[in-house]
């Protein structure tokens, strides 16, 4: 899959992801409200509240360092490609002087293309660990409020 259509479904599923995580969130802290206030809060739901929230928040950060791990790892091999394409510019320019200038053109041309293609595909992964880091939270919240509406 391109790295744009990867940033455009990764920012898509972020945003539906929020949504859900919004609705739900408020549905769940309406329900516990009313819970307190008609006095049948118990211990089990109250403790649920912390214990599921860093449950989630450790599964999400645990994905999105992943995907940022996998992005640091891409964008390394990249830089030593570019390097080795640059070296291998340089020394095709040198033997032959009189097409230099030709040569470092398309060098330059295919490093801008590189460079683009890159930039989109960080962009992607920034994108899909922002919505993995998130998933887990928008699981609970939308358990938790089918869970209270019973």
């Amino acid at each position: 899959m391109s790295p744009s259509r990867r940033a455009e479904r990764s920012g898509l599923r972020l945003i539906q992801g929020a949504r859900e995580t919004a609705q739900a969130a408020h549905e769940v802290v309406a329900a516990r409200l009313e819970l307190a206030r008609s006095g049948r809060l118990n211990l089990d739901e109250t403790a649920l509240m912390g214990m599921e929230k860093l449950q989630a928040v450790g599964e999400g950060a645990a994905e999105a360092g992943r995907i940022l791990t996998a992005a640091g790892d891409r964008a390394a091999r990249n830089a030593a490609d570019e390097a080795r394409l640059a070296l291998d510019a340089w020394s095709r320019s040198a033997a032959d002087p009189s097409g230099a200038a030709a040569v470092q053109a398309a060098w330059l041309m295919g490093g801008w293309l590189r460079a683009a293609d890159a930039a989109t595909a960080l962009t992607a992964a920034m994108l899909e660990a922002q919505a993995a880091a998130l998933e887990p939270v928008r699981r609970a919240a939308v358990a938790n409020a089918k869970r209270l509406k019973r």
